[in-house]
Order: structure tokens, then sequence, then C-alpha cells
């Protein structure tokens, strides 16, 4: 599909990708690029990639098709510092979470030359760095790529991100944000709180409803800190919704009503159900 391909970041979703890419031949290269040195041996020892290194310029020299992997605002620092680096008719994209951010700032500065679409692979785990790589990562999950007016180039992300089993679905920047600020930002934000409401005692007797739960608690806190910050907007607004129903079942407990706190109870469960 393309003869050589970097990608910048090589983290869990970074490696991950590496070694589905290369495990369904898409490309004749698979370059990465990362901070440390000590990442790059990695990646190079196991063949994670076929080429590694810390300078940005060399990792995307040649490369027609360049993937970011990063925190949101890194995604964006970095798309500037290697877009001049970039061949005419490279394709650009990124794996971020949010997409109105960086949509709206990477489409800013990127010339004509160039093609920019974004992607988000709904797909993770709360385990973080290049040893947790898995190359069936991404095969059965969602992929959400942004619409765009290229139809050339969305046309060969939406295919790339295919060709690795995931399913692809077009939308708006903000549309995207909108729903992701319900289904996973939202999810973290109650993890997160959950976990710091009950603190360190009694954690030794947590089950599998506490780990259940809270799971996503232990994902990279730079990571998410990004996340919530540039969807803030959207993400207040659930957390106001969500205040709102855990209210709710405090105030039928309060007032001892079992027929409301069932009905809770009972729509909460026929939803998850549904899944």
């Amino acid at each position: 599909m393309f003869n050589r391909i970097t990608i910048i970041g090589l983290g869990l979703i970074g490696g991950s990708l590496a070694l589905a890419i290369k495990e369904k031949n898409l490309a004749k290269e698979v370059a990465g690029v990362s901070r440390r040195k000590s990442t790059v041996d990695f990646a190079i020892k196991k063949k994670i990639v076929d080429f590694a290194t810390v300078n940005l310029k060399d990792g995307v020299k040649g490369s027609d098709l360049v993937i970011i992997t990063a925190p949101v605002f890194k995604i964006v620092d970095i798309a500037k510092t290697l877009e001049p680096f970039l061949k005419d008719g490279a394709i650009l994209t990124d794996a971020g979470s949010t997409k109105k951010y960086i949509v709206k700032n990477i489409e800013s500065f990127t010339r004509k030359s160039l093609n920019f679409v974004g992607s988000h692979p709904i797909t993770g785990s709360e385990k973080s760095g290049i040893k947790y790589a898995d190359r069936d990562l991404f095969k059965g999950a969602y992929c959400v790529i942004t619409a765009t007016k290229n139809i050339k180039a969305l046309s060969k992300v939406k295919n790339f991100w295919a060709s690795l089993g995931m399913k692809v679905v077009v939308m708006p920047a903000d549309a995207h944000d909108r729903l992701l600020s319900k289904i996973s930002h939202l999810p973290h934000a109650v993890a997160a709180s959950l976990v710091n409401a009950v603190g360190r005692n009694g954690l030794d007797l947590a089950a599998g409803g506490f780990k259940d739960t809270t799971r996503v608690a232990s994902g990279e806190p730079e990571l998410w800190k990004d996340i919530f910050l540039t969807n803030r907007e959207n993400l207040i607004k659930d957390i106001n919704v969500f205040k709102k129903e855990l209210l709710k079942i405090g105030a039928a407990l309060k007032n001892n009503n079992n027929r409301n706190l069932l009905r809770l109870l009972n729509r909460a469960k026929s939803i998850r159900d549904s899944l």
C-alpha cells in the first residue's frame, strides 16, 4: 500500500501499529521515531520496525505516510516541526483521541502539497509503552477518520485502517469529540474520581466490580490530561449530566424510594445489556 510508513511515537499504539503493518505487509519499510534512545534500540532489537531514530527529519524522509501517536498537544507541535521535512504528496495522520483541536491547528499550517487526514483508532489499554505492543490491538475495533475535501487522501487513509482489520467511520471532527466525550472521556473522568474518592484504604479487599469500573484510571495521566483539556466544553456538559444521574440515586436513597431506585437500576441494566 505504501513504500515507506513512519510512526512517530513508539509507545503502545505506535509499537502495535508497526507490528500490524508488518504483519499485513502494508509497507516496504516501516520506520519509527522516538525521543528515547532506549526505545529506538528496543524497537530495532525486537524487529518491531525496520528503521528507528531519535531524529525527526531522518525518520520522515521519503515517507509516503506519517502517523503521529502522541498526547494531543504534542501531536500538533510535532506536526508543525516535521511539516517542512515531508515530501510533496505525503499523507499525514494521527491517532489522537480528540479531533477538533488537532484538525483545526494542523490544517492551519499544512502546505497544499501535503495531505492531512485526522484519525482516531478507538482501541488501547491501560498499559503503556512499547513492551506492551500487540499486533492484534486494532482487529475488530472502530477507527474514526475526519471528513475532508481531499477524497483521494481520505480513501487511502480509510483503506489503511481497514487493512488492519478496523471498522472505519468518517465524521466531522466536532461530531467525533461530542460522541467520544460521552463514551470514552466521561468514563475515564468517572473512574479517576471514583479511585480518588475511595483512596488507598481497603483496596486489598477490592474485587471484580471495583477493578472493572476503575480499570481505565490506570491510563497514562499526561495523555488523558491533554484529552480532557482539548475536549473540555463537551466533557463539562457530560459531567453535569452524570452528576444529575448520580443525584437521582442519592435522592431515591434519601427518600427510601424503592420504586425509583429500582427503575434507575433497571434502566441502566437494560442499556448496558444492549452492548
